[in-house]
This record gives C-alpha cells, structure tokens and sequence, in this order.
C-alpha cells in the first residue's frame, strides 16, 4: 500500500536566489535587424500531425532559418511553478530574452514584481494572464491575454478571482484523492508554496516531492497528477469565447496557447478567429513552424512564440527565449498591441483626468503612471487635449549593484516611462 511506505525526511525548500546583474547578451537591440522574410514560413509541412506534449525536449533540432535573432522573444513564461516572478524574468534576461511576457495561470498577481525586475535589467516585460477555457464537448484550451504595462481592470480581475476560487477548490479535491490512497498532505503547505500564485498541480507535485511521497516533479505526475490521473480533478473552466470577450474588454490582445495540444485545430483555430482571438502560438519547436505558421496566415492571426516555461523540469521543457521566434513577428506584435492598447490607455486617462478635475480647487491632484516607452506620444497627446499637466519622472533603469559596464555602453535604457499626471493650475 503507498499509505505504508516509509517517507523519507525533505527539508522544506527553499528558492534559489537568481542574480539579477545586467549582464546577458543582449540578442535584439534593434528592431530593424536580423528579421526573417515570410516566405520561409508560409507553406504547409508535409510532417505528420503533432503530438498533444506541448513540452518536448530541450534539446530538440532549432532550424538553422530561425537563427540569429529568433531568441529575443517569449511571450509565454511561467511563476507557478517553481520560481518567482523575479527569478523568471532574471533567467529569461540571462538568455538573452528583451520582450516577455509573465502569463500566469488565472491570476497576474506576479506582474508587478516581474515588472520591477524588467526595469532592473533594462528588458521589456507586458502584463500576461492564461486563462483556462473549455470548448463544448469538454476540450480544454489555454487563452493567452496580453495588456499593457500600468493597465488594470475590475472586471478581469473580477473573474480571475472566480477561476482562482475553481482551482483552490480543485487543489483541494486533488488532495482528498490523495488522502483516499493513503497519502496526507496539508493544504496550507500547498498554499505556501504556491506564494502569490494560485494553487495548482505543480504546487501539489512539490509538497509531494517534499514529503517524500515521490522523487521528483516527474514521479508526481506520473504516478499520480497526469490527466485523468488517480489524483487529477477536472478543473471549472468557461467558453473560449467568454474568455476572448474579457481580454478584449479589458483592452487585450488575445491568443491562443499551444494550439497541437487541441483536438482539431485546423477547425477550431478559424472558428476561434470568428470570435476575436488575435494570434496562436507558432514559434515553440522547428517542427511545428509551417503547420501553424501556414494555419495563423490563412486565418489572419499573429504568430506568437512562447516556451511555457514553468521552471520544473528541464528535460521535459524549454529554458526562457530557447524557441525559434523570429524577430518579424514580435515586431508585428508589438506593432498590433500599440494598436489594441491605445483605446483603454485614452480611457484611463480621460477617467484619471475626470477625477482630478472634479476634486477640489485647493487640492494639487497628481498621479503616477507606468507607461510603455512606445506610448508617451499618445499618452502626451491626450493630456494635452485633456488640459492635463504631464512631467516624466522616470525614464532610465536603475543601476544595479556590481553589475558590469561594456565599453561604450552607458546607463541602461528603460523601456519604460514614469509619469506624474496633474491638474493644470485653474
């Protein structure tokens, strides 16, 4: 029985400390270089149809097509798993990684600290969330949304705060499946592993390992955590298209993870298409690039490119940026996204403006704001038409303590701009 098997005796473990120097290679400094033409990835590979493992070995063959600066990318990071949204962002920088994206399952609740770190290191970080949706028949799909840097929304975060309730409640099933085989955990252990992120199977996997139920996070999911596993519980999801409603609203850019996990994706990307979703996932491993590459074009949808990297296992995943995600693409992206994120940026500052304006005379009103580099213009533009006061009060990253200077090289450009919005004296 595995309820009388002797456990062995785990330390509690602790989180590595990440160096957050600034010196990685920076792979991208420019827009205009090394980007690849679209005929290298428009037409559909004869391969045969992939696998639904979505994390292949690290090791895999990249093509040689997507070399150069194809490693500037990832727009699909992890913090809960093992690492926080610091030690995330550091590795992803240390690889070379300048625009990222931290997409968390159901919650962004590690954005802010992944933002600090991007100003830190002098990369480019935009608020992320993967949202679990369910397609009628019971399919489970992955939406990514991507905002922009200072944005919020009640509404989102309303509804994350539901599906975060779904998956307490699933880590909670999850551990009385266990409790019924014999093996007792506590579910404020599990809680204090996953930090700020909501609980999931990787938090139940390590409080497994650490108990000494199994080796390692491989074990768990093997024995116990896998789809349709022994301790798996299905998790509450809603409609994709419910999920592509509320990134929209929330001024988003939406795109579909991993589309090869899905059942049909020749069918269910276009018909994901009809009902907004802006972009799929293309660039995560060479064999995969022409099939979605070919299906993203026919539908009119951005290429994307993500590693999903969790940080749990590295022979099963990919490190930060190791995907061929050529540089074309991410421009267009950032090309789309300054498009999309304008309407809720003007928003927020005609709501911010209508509150300053509204309080009292004797009061000097101000806020401040964090804003992509790539926004000042618009958001200068409609202060002015606001009659609004702008001051930028910060533009540059901080320097980091021991950090290296290369020859030539001075203060570290932030990609980010500060800024106080004030009331014009009246």
């Amino acid at each position: 029985m595995v309820g009388h098997r002797k456990k062995k005796k785990v330390k509690k473990s602790k989180r590595k400390a990440v160096n957050l120097q600034a010196n990685f290679n920076r792979k991208c400094s420019l827009a205009s270089r090394g980007t690849a033409t679209d005929a290298a990835y428009e037409t559909l590979s004869d391969a045969m149809f992939p696998s639904n493992d979505h994390h292949l070995s690290a090791h895999e063959h990249v093509d040689s097509r997507d070399a150069g600066d194809a490693a500037c990318g990832d727009f699909h990071l992890h913090s809960d798993g093992k690492l926080k949204p610091s030690e995330v962002i550091a590795k992803a920088a240390a690889n070379g990684v300048t625009y990222m994206s931290l997409t968390d399952h159901d919650t962004m609740a590690g954005v802010s600290e992944a933002i600090a770190t991007a100003q830190k290191l002098g990369v480019l970080v935009f608020p992320g969330v993967e949202i679990s949706a369910e397609v009628k028949g019971g399919e489970n799909l992955h939406i990514l949304g991507y905002f922009y840097p200072g944005s919020n929304s009640a509404e989102l975060e309303k509804q994350l705060l539901k599906i975060r309730t779904g998956r307490h409640k699933r880590g909670k099933g999850m551990l009385k499946k266990l409790e019924a085989m014999g093996i007792k955990l506590k579910w404020e252990r599990v809680l204090e592993i996953a930090g700020e992120a909501a609980p999931g199977r990787p938090h139940v996997a390590e409080a497994l390992v650490e108990a000494g139920h199994v080796a390692n996070f491989r074990q768990a999911f093997a024995r116990y955590l896998h789809n349709d596993g022994p301790a798996y519980v299905e998790g509450e999801h809603f409609p994709p298209e419910e999920a592509i409603k509320l990134i929209a609203s929330a001024g988003g850019v939406s795109v579909l993870a991993h589309p090869w996990c899905c059942k049909d994706p020749m069918n269910l990307v276009p018909e994901l298409a009809k009902l907004g979703i802006q972009g799929i996932e293309v660039y995560h491993d060479a064999n995969k690039i022409d099939m979605y590459g070919a299906l993203a074009k026919e539908s009119g949808l951005l290429r994307m490119g993500g590693s999903d990297f969790h940080g749990i296992d590295p022979t099963t995943e990919r490190s930060p940026g190791a995907i061929p995600f050529p540089r074309v693409h991410i421009d267009r992206f950032l090309a789309h996204a300054l498009d999309v994120w304008e309407r809720p940026l003007v928003e927020r500052l005609r709501s911010i403006a209508e509150v300053m304006k509204s309080a009292d005379s004797g009061v000097e009103a101000s806020e401040e704001l964090l804003i992509w580099k790539e926004q000042e213009p618009l958001v200068r533009r409609t202060l002015a038409e606001l009659g609004m006061g702008i001051e930028v009060v910060g533009s540059k990253a901080p320097e980091v303590e021991g950090s290296p200077t290369d020859e030539g090289v001075g203060i570290i450009e932030s990609h980010y701009r500060t800024i106080r919005v004030s009331a014009l004296s009246r």
